[in-house]
């Protein structure tokens, strides 16, 4: 998962901001992302996009979950895939795919819902009743319900489209967030001494970096696979979301456990840069579906499909 110019141009806009500013509001920084037409990265432009692929987003995505900032690109790029050209001046709008709490919703302007079983709709910042809440990340997760005119918004994509799409886009996010706090890591083991030689040369220590590595690898791998059958083979890209999404929760709990442990006490200070990630990590794991339910849902597909079919999966 690596596109060299998509990497260069997002870290020139994210390097210098400010981790540490308020996660429960929108950072500064969203404007600008706004302005360069990040959320509509991969939506073709004659649908209102600026073009560019699933790939190039999903870059864009990593990059901005490792920067440490709270904004609500995913949503509002999933948001712009469903809508294209509608509501193009839009300043927010978020999706709603499934029950829970709603991502930065007291921001919105406009509350997209995409229903299991009915078409989806929009409805205005007006008709909707917002009970403010937050992750464990101290983003904003609200709790809302809907009251005014639902405005049918047609030619959306299925329910189950959708879900894979937002769940791909949480695994990048997630990836982000894991390899900044294995950078993090590696650079304190690296350069903190312990007994006049660095922590690294422990064996101990090396072992967990190692293994805070083939983590990273496996999520990076997953979520490529991912992007690639979402592009090719669009009808089992809800199965392949599933294994990038089971495989990045599982990395994000590994890697977050063995990041403070190998930090000690001061990663859970306020003043260590460690928490704005790994908080992140812990809250985005379980959104857009546990861990739990998309093993689940991948067992039932590989079920229903038959043991050759699950053989041709496992061994593409």
């Amino acid at each position: 998962m690596s596109n060299s110019l998509i990497t260069e141009v997002a870290s020139d806009v994210l390097s210098g901001v400010d981790p540490q500013a308020p996660a429960d509001a929108l950072h500064p920084l969203w404007p600008t992302l706004v302005e360069l037409g990040w959320p509509q990265v991969g939506v073709a432009e004659e649908r209102g996009g600026v073009g560019g692929t699933l790939q190039d987003l999903t870059e864009l995505v990593a990059a901005t979950a490792a920067s440490g900032v709270s904004v609500p690109l995913v949503e509002m790029a999933v948001s712009r895939w469903i809508l294209g050209a509608e509501l193009e001046t839009a300043p927010l709008v978020v999706t709603a795919a499934s029950t829970g709490a709603v991502p930065w919703a007291r921001y919105a302007s406009h509350v997209l819902v995409r229903p299991e079983q009915e078409s989806a709709f929009l409805v205005e910042r007006g008709g909707v009743e917002i009970v403010p809440g937050e992750n464990l990340a101290g983003e904003p997760r609200d709790a809302v319900r809907l009251t005014g005119t639902r405005i049918p918004v047609p030619d959306a994509p299925s329910h189950d489209a959708v879900l894979a799409r937002s769940a791909l886009l949480n695994s990048a996010a997630l990836l982000g967030a894991a390899r900044r706090a294995y950078e993090r890591t590696r650079e304190h083991v690296t350069q903190r001494e312990q007994f006049g030689r660095p922590l690294v040369a422990l064996k101990a220590v090396a072992n967990s970096l190692a293994e805070m590595r083939v983590h990273l690898v496996a999520t990076e791998t997953a979520v490529t696979r991912a992007v690639r059958v979402h592009e090719q083979d669009p009808d089992r890209a809800l199965a392949a979301t599933a294994a990038a999404k089971i495989t990045a929760a599982r990395t994000a709990t590994s890697i977050a456990r063995a990041a403070h442990q190998l930090h000690g006490a001061m990663g859970v200070t306020r003043e260590h840069p460690l928490h704005h990630v790994t908080r992140k990590l812990w809250a985005w794991r379980d959104e857009c579906g546990t861990e739990r339910r998309w093993s689940a849902r991948l067992g039932r597909t590989a079920l229903a499909a038959g043991e050759a079919d699950l053989w041709d999966r496992i061994t593409a």
